[in-house]
């Protein structure tokens, strides 16, 4: 269990923290309170917690000075900020030191427990980069296994014939002239909660999945003797997995492949937070053919990250949906040609050819007709980017990749993708035809109608609205002949005159009900738009 040290000069605020967070939930116990920088100090020397969470402005030692107090001490020390709206500012000073977690009084609980999660998770990968470190020290390497690398990264980047290598290399490096070989490709990336670790922190976790693979291909291969195996730490995000059977078993030896690929990349998810994926080559004869299944095993590992549906890709796989779509490609090229002339009703039609031929028995899988479909969504993304670069389109790519694995049968993927294409196309043509321009400036308008009393920002509109700032002032002001501050302070001062003569309001109290904040400005505006003062209005 962790343990965390609060630090703030106001009672009731440690009290809530105290009795509020999920700290049983978090596994994490408070191991003192203290009301000031220099208590916290002498309990922090004597407590030694896991984490410390503290205010800014207190009394005495600050939370800025306990911060660098408390580096000095422990240079990896996790710290939290918990400071007020007008301290946060001052709080910054903390990066300097090495605090990048901050909150913001008053934080709701979910948020504390969630930053709380966050430092646990990087605590939990700071100790298991310190017992890599520590394993990584003891870590010899020999001259033999320098050389062996060698030549594996030969036979992936040079073309040999079968007769260039020699018995004699191969018995001086300890290595079987395999019948069989194959190679796997993994792809790391880092997951967004590593960002902040530093270059030499990246290289120790590439180490731990590097044991993670030898581990689990020393296991794999204790139940096949005829099986040899070796992992290649190719570069700064990819490993490759050698593979070789001194037998003619050519099927075993790719369901060990396959085998491999699935649990290395489950285990270095599930322990190092690392996203892996995996791309098999094909099994082939003779070492002077490995670098042909390593090149297979990087296609295949560029479709799964293309298709982004599994974590381990088999290069048969990608053949065999390259022929399904090789069917289709004369009609996706029209497809292309006829959205990049923006020619939409031939558009509309290449799409029914190509969705009737989708449909046709023995066109393909479901997987199949889901690759080709990805490609004609990129495609409508590249032409609605190119034609509209200022509003956002009608659905993201990571929309549609989520979106297409929930439709389980042909017929219902075609039908949702049939809506989809048809909602793009109309979508485009209320573009180019101007219509949607009118039905933003409506939208707008309506935004204003139900929020006026409100603090209005603009750009918060065009958030709301899905569409760049810019690009929504032009369009508002080319459509109302006015920009839209003086649309907003004519429609805020007619509700405001309806409410004056209604006689039961005062003058300072319309001025906020029609989202003036200052009545001064209020009556200055209200006079420069009407010519009169609101109490000219006002009937009581």
């Amino acid at each position: 269990m962790r343990s965390i040290l609060l630090v703030d000069d106001e009672p009731h605020i440690l009290n809530a923290l105290s009795q509020h967070v999920g700290w049983t939930k978090l596994n994490i116990r408070i191991a003192g309170m203290a009301k000031d920088g220099n208590e916290a100090y002498v309990m922090y020397k004597e407590l030694k917690p896991d984490l410390v969470m503290t205010d800014v402005y207190m009394p005495g030692m600050n939370g800025i000075e306990l911060v660098q107090t408390l580096r000095k001490e422990d240079p990896k020390l996790p710290i939290i900020i918990l400071s007020g709206f007008e301290e946060f500012e001052n709080a910054r000073q903390a990066m300097r030191w090495g605090v990048f977690h901050f909150l913001l009084k008053p934080a709701g609980v979910s948020e504390i427990e969630s930053v709380l999660d966050e430092v646990l998770q990087e605590l939990d990968v700071l100790e298991q980069k310190q017992r890599l470190e520590a394993h990584y020290k003891v870590e010899i390497g020999r001259m033999l296994p320098y050389l062996r690398e060698k030549l594996f990264y030969e036979l992936l980047t040079t073309r040999y014939h079968k007769n260039e290598i020699s018995e004699e290399r191969l018995d001086y490096l300890g290595l079987p002239n395999p019948q069989e070989v194959a190679a796997v490709s993994l792809r790391m990336t880092r997951p967004s909660f590593l960002t902040k670790l530093k270059e030499r922190d990246w290289q120790l976790l590439k180490f731990g999945a590097d044991n993670i693979a030898r581990e689990l291909l020393e296991e794999e291969l204790k139940l096949f003797p005829s099986v040899l195996g070796h992992v290649l730490n190719y570069s700064d995000s990819l490993f490759v997995l050698l593979l070789f059977h001194t037998e003619a078993e050519q099927e075993e030896l790719y369901r060990i492949c396959e085998q491999l690929a699935q649990k290395i990349t489950e285990k270095m998810t599930t322990y190092l937070k690392i996203e892996a994926i995996a791309g098999i080559g094909s099994v082939k004869h003779g070492l002077h053919e490995l670098m042909d299944s390593y090149l297979e095993s990087r296609e295949a590992l560029e479709a799964a990250e293309f298709q982004g549906t599994s974590q381990v890709y088999p290069y048969r796989d990608w053949v065999r949906l390259q022929s399904s779509a090789d069917g289709f490609a004369p009609l996706l090229k029209q497809w292309n040609e006829a959205l990049s002339g923006k020619d939409l009703d031939k558009a509309r039609q290449q799409w029914v050819l190509l969705r009737t031929q989708m449909q046709q028995e023995g066109s393909g899988s479901l997987t199949d007709v889901q690759t080709i479909c990805v490609g004609l969504f990129s495609s409508m993304i590249f032409y609605w980017n190119d034609q509209f670069p200022l509003i956002g389109p009608p659905r993201t790519m990571s929309q549609f990749l989520q979106q297409i694995q929930q439709h389980y049968s042909l017929k219902e993927l075609l039908s949702w993708i049939d809506e989809l294409v048809e909602e793009w196309l109309q979508s485009s043509v209320q573009e180019l035809s101007g219509r949607k321009s009118n039905r933003l400036v409506e939208s707008v308008k309506q935004y204003v109608e139900q929020h006026y009393s409100e603090d209005i920002s603009f750009a918060c509109i065009a958030k709301e609205l899905f569409v760049h700032p810019k690009y929504l002032s032009q369009l508002f002001k080319r459509v109302t002949g006015s920009n839209f501050v003086h649309y907003l302070n004519h429609y805020r001062i007619h509700r405001a005159i309806d409410y004056l003569q209604s006689g039961q309001h005062m003058v300072y109290e319309v001025s906020e009900m029609v989202g003036f904040k200052n009545p001064t400005y209020f009556s200055q505006v209200f006079k420069m738009i009407t010519g009169k003062s609101p109490s000219d209005f006002f009937h009581p």
